[in-house]
């Protein structure tokens, strides 16, 4: 009974779990920001907060004040996040209006890539036994097994990666999510180009497009790393983007530009 109850509550509100050093919550962005009462521990004479993370990026380093905000307003209503509170010992902050995130009890994907020699993916929402099976391309149409993982069970937030040998050219992998109960998702296509030589791109300060030195996957993402563009050529267009900084992200690395 008292599993049921505890099942029925992560359903109703938003999750927060609490480890030692560290508060996550996790949720659905409602056009709300997340504010955090931080304590002053006199004992060790600092603030409680270590390092905030939003969905994995450093947003906020030991921050000496007894209340902050997180901004999420850079993300669209819906979208999924995932905050986490690294704090000192014998202290830890409060999240004072979790409930502005949205629940996901759903299974998701929170993110997935691929680098120089893994396959590393985030889930949220699983409430069944599972397992996870990446999965590359191969030259006839078809994918082959390249290995699996045992999914944890747990409705908040799981990191998964696994070993992958990429293949000379372009690799293209996915995740497959299959429960016991029949239910089965994949994550968004990832693609992994591997080259003898460096693809370059250039201007780095452009007004309309980038040029790359060699064809491949690349994108766009603003100066917070949210993805604005993604394509495959030797041409970027940058027609539409507003001036500023970006990052343009190819074989798997981030180079910074500037759009007049």
């Amino acid at each position: 009974m008292r599993r049921i109850t505890l099942l029925f509550i992560l359903h109703v509100i938003c999750i927060a779990r609490v480890l030692a050093g560290e508060l996550v919550l996790s949720g659905a962005y409602q056009g709300k920001d997340v504010f955090v009462q931080n304590p002053f521990n006199r004992v060790t004479s600092s603030f409680c907060t270590q390092k905030v993370f939003v969905n994995d990026r450093l947003v906020l380093e030991d921050p000496k004040v007894s209340a902050f905000k997180i901004d999420l307003s850079y993300l669209a209503i819906n979208d999924l996040v995932v905050i986490r509170i690294e704090h000192r010992e014998g202290c830890r902050p409060t999240i004072i209006n979790q409930y502005v995130l949205k629940t996901v009890a759903d299974f998701k994907f929170l993110s997935a890539e691929v680098d120089n020699n893994s396959v590393r993916w985030t889930t949220f929402g699983e409430k069944q036994p599972g397992v996870f099976t990446v999965q590359r391309e191969t030259p006839k149409p078809g994918w082959e097994k390249l290995g699996s993982v045992q999914g944890k069970q747990n409705l908040s937030d799981n990191f998964y990666a696994i070993s992958a040998d990429h293949v000379k050219g372009e690799n293209k992998y996915r995740v497959r999510y299959s429960s016991n109960d029949g239910f089965e998702a994949y994550s968004l296509d990832l693609y992994y180009t591997k080259v003898d030589t460096l693809i370059t791109f250039k201007p780095v300060i452009a007004t309309s497009q980038l040029t790359l030195s060699d064809s491949t996957a690349f994108k766009v993402l603003d100066f917070q790393g949210k993805l604005i563009k993604q394509g495959r050529g030797r041409e970027v267009l940058l027609i539409n983007l507003k001036p500023g900084e970006y990052f343009l992200e190819i074989q798997n690395r981030r180079e910074k530009f500037i759009k007049r």
